[in-house]
């Protein structure tokens, strides 16, 4: 261990723990945005489907305390160790999560949740958890859980240079979002004059044939790939093809088995080598349309409401284990716009998402640069000076 750092107990580091354990407010469809285990996960927190409770809830639920502006959120289970940073102080707390305050001088709170996320931090929340199934841990077993901190000082310039690289990644991230929008605004305006009718299977091939042989190494996408929001998809996972759905760029994937579907995912295949077939999950459809020119037009068709409300109507099969019927969304009746207004939105939508593409490579880069500072930079073993 580095001089001038020591292990200290997270109960003597902390001026405030809040726990609203066991309590889950009423929602509401509008009000004060309200923060769940569920929105907690990779280092910040996903708003992409805000929950809500009332003005009037907040002032009567928020009792055991309020958080300020930089309090550390984590998840006690269900999952364990999920961490993120308040942008926002007028906010809801659900159960399943503790909201974290360092001492003024002793803790800062952006390099405590550098510290949880990291290997060492993940130990000591887990050598504290309980559960043979679900882990979870108990404010009183988390106020036992060790800390190695650094100087303050030290903790500050940690916490900056990680922090930085995660700036980053969340402008790319809400620049992608903005693209897409754009997008979903252009694809719109296509079926504003679209007096043309006819099926979805007369533009698209559902599930094409591809030759992978049993046996081969190719690039293997899962469905925790398949976001929920957002086209991009990327996977280096390499392994034997053994049956699946397969796939190349250009074309779209969505999920066809609750509750995946319902949720949302789906994406948009252009993270390959030219040329290449990848393969997946025996539940996606990919649809693949016949003329190029229809590549964007159908990852905006797949992620379009009324299209997925059609989509879920259609689906068969015992509770929790419903499917999306492929021969169902084939007859699909689309208000087909013109040839001439596709051509035009595939010439300015091709670009764009070049955009989105380079700005998720970068962000991937990105996040593999902080995941190989992280462990060094919280054990000590890469030290930062002024």
């Amino acid at each position: 261990m580095p001089e001038n750092w020591q292990f200290k107990q997270a109960s003597d580091v902390l001026e405030k723990i809040i726990d609203y354990r066991g309590k889950t407010p009423p929602k509401a469809s509008f009000g004060v945005p309200l923060i769940t285990a569920k929105v907690v996960k990779g280092g910040r927190i996903d708003f992409s489907n805000p929950e809500y409770i009332s003005e009037q809830t907040w002032h009567k639920w928020m009792t055991r305390g309020l958080p300020q502006l930089g309090d550390i959120v984590m998840t006690t289970e269900a999952p364990l160790g999920e961490v993120a940073q308040l942008n926002n102080v007028k906010i809801g707390l659900a159960q399943r999560l503790l909201t974290l305050r360092g001492k003024h001088g002793v803790l800062d709170n952006a390099f405590l949740k550098y510290y949880l996320l990291s290997f060492l931090g993940q130990q000591e929340l887990m050598s504290r958890a309980t559960g043979s199934v679900v882990k979870g841990i108990k404010q009183s077993e988390f106020r036992k859980i060790r800390i190695l901190l650094p100087p303050f000082a030290e903790q500050q310039l940690i916490a900056s240079i990680l922090s930085s690289l995660d700036d980053t990644i969340e402008l790319n991230r809400k620049t992608n979002q903005t693209l897409e929008k754009i997008g979903k605004a252009l694809f719109n305006e296509l079926f504003a004059n679209a007096s043309d009718k006819g099926e979805l299977q007369d533009i698209m091939d559902f599930n094409p044939k591809e030759n992978l042989s049993k046996g081969v190494v190719a690039r293997y996408i899962e469905m925790k790939d398949l976001p929920e929001d957002g086209m991009w998809l990327y996977s280096e996972m390499n392994k034997p093809y053994n049956g699946g759905s397969k796939f190349r760029n250009g074309d779209s994937l969505m999920a066809r088995i609750t509750p995946c579907l319902e949720n949302g995912k789906s994406g948009f295949v252009n993270s390959l080598n030219e040329g290449e077939v990848a393969f997946g999950s025996t539940e996606f459809i990919v649809l693949r349309p016949k003329d190029k020119l229809y590549e964007e037009f159908v990852y905006y068709l797949v992620r379009d409401d009324e299209f997925r409300e059609y989509a879920i109507r259609s689906m068969v099969g015992s509770s929790g284990r419903q499917r999306v019927q492929t021969d169902a969304i084939k007859q699909y009746q689309l208000q087909a716009p013109s040839i001439d207004s596709v051509g035009r939105f595939h010439t300015l939508m091709q670009s764009v998402f070049q955009l989105i593409k380079s700005n998720a490579i970068e962000n991937e880069k990105l996040a593999a640069i902080r995941d190989s500072l992280l462990p060094r930079l919280m054990s000590g073993k890469l030290r930062v000076k002024n």
